[in-house]
């Protein structure tokens, strides 16, 4: 098909076009199973691994996050089987396989059934982590569901005996390949349920994917989800998983790690022991010390409030208020003597006589002090009197004030 054209074509930008064929791929592709042959594999120092695979006529980049784990070493050339959802890089514009899962190929329709199960179980929550319930930390019973004639049983119980010799184990004997062997499973799971056992073991050796196939199946995994009891899973191989794995409140690698993860190691238990006592020693220790510092606390409270640190604190205070009151008083003499001898010296200056120790003389005549604005006349007798001389004088000539300011002052 070919472009349209139209008078106002909507143009679109390189990150809407990558955008939109993004969600049209992811919506039209949430989840992929593709077989191809492994190639250009690279494990970045980040720890995410990326390859292509392909096949005759195509190829398709992948990406294996660090956090999503991987059995098996990838190498070029192996032949895999990835599930994961289709994404778009959008900063190179390349689509590519976003894996949460890769196996080697070859594992057919036993392979597909396992994952259609797996999503059906996920669906309806069989694997969901907050439903799994924690192990009791010291079981006085366990119970086991294994054959009585494989590796698995002697290994379990080897590592209980180990461990801890003193704990109970009852064990079911259980078909664990073949026909019958789901059924049985699930039979020994809800026997196990009617006994007071504390934990339940289930276990066989490894095999190939046929081989541990009863595990797979939806029935033991009903069993395991309707268990009112802890179920441990342990079957096969570290490398291999079963739906049971995923069902179980605990897997373990092998039945060994199941009896490891069960009970715990005597000398184990000892030195927890110890250091659970020394934790409450210094436990102890530490509320001794607070009681003791809360003790002082309340002594000390209480001596502040006796009566005689009540009287102390007045005696105190009374100290204090006569300190400020002698200091106050003496402050206010002070003020009063520096006004009284400033009030004397301004009297002082205005005294009749002030004037004659700074060099002036006063007139005196007829028995009075002559006034400035009083007149002279010629012929009158006056006094002149100075701070340390007394003269006696008579008036010759007399000029007015206007007239006398141009007198020479030395006439």
């Amino acid at each position: 098909m070919g472009l349209e054209r139209s008078e106002h074509p909507v143009i679109l930008t390189v990150s809407e076009i990558t955008r939109a064929i993004k969600s049209v791929l992811e919506d039209e592709f949430p989840v992929v199973y593709v077989r191809g042959e492994v190639s250009n594999f690279k494990q970045h120092t980040s720890g995410h691994r990326y390859f292509t695979i392909k096949d005759a006529e195509a190829q398709i980049q992948c990406v294996l996050w660090r956090s999503r784990r991987l059995l098996f070493q990838l190498t070029d050339g192996m032949e895999v089987i990835v599930e994961g959802r289709l994404t778009v890089y959008a900063r190179q514009g390349n689509y590519q396989i976003d894996c949460s899962r890769v196996i080697p190929a070859g594992k057919g329709d036993l392979y597909l059934a396992f994952e259609q199960l797996k999503q059906k179980l996920a669906a309806k929550g069989y694997f969901a982590e907050e439903r799994k319930r924690p192990l009791p930390p010291f079981p006085h019973k366990i119970g086991i569901a294994t054959s009585i004639s494989g590796a698995a049983i002697r290994d379990i119980l080897t590592t209980l005996k180990r461990r801890m010799p003193l704990v109970e184990v009852l064990i079911r004997p259980t078909l664990v390949q073949g026909e019958s062997a789901p059924q049985d499973i699930a039979q020994a799971i809800a026997e196990l349920n009617q006994t007071d056992c504390d934990v339940i073991i289930v276990a066989r050796g490894g095999g190939s994917i046929e081989d541990l196939w009863a595990f797979n199946t939806e029935i033991v995994a009903e069993a395991i989800y309707r268990s009112r009891i802890p179920v441990i899973s342990a079957v096969g191989h570290e490398v291999d998983f079963t739906i049971a794995d995923f069902v179980a409140d605990r897997r373990a690698a092998t039945p060994t790690a199941a009896a490891q993860v069960v009970v715990r190691d005597r000398t184990e238990v000892q030195q927890q022991l110890h250091a659970a006592l020394r934790r409450l020693q210094t436990a102890v220790q530490s509320q001794l010390q607070l009681r003791k510092q809360r003790i002082e606390h309340l002594q000390h409270l209480l001596e502040r409030r006796s009566p005689l640190h009540r009287i102390h604190e007045y005696a105190q205070y009374l100290d204090t208020l006569q300190m400020r009151l002698q200091s106050a008083m003496l402050r206010a003499l002070n003020h009063r003597r520096q006004l009284i001898d400033r009030l004397a010296a301004h009297l002082r200056s205005l005294h009749p006589f002030a004037p004659l120790s700074k060099g002036y003389a006063l007139l005196r005549t007829n028995g009075h002090y002559l006034a400035a604005t009083e007149p002279l006349h010629p012929g009158d007798s006056i006094r002149i009197v100075r701070a340390q001389q007394i003269a006696t004088a008579t008036v010759e000539h007399v000029q007015p004030g206007d007239q006398a300011d141009g007198i020479d002052e030395n006439l």
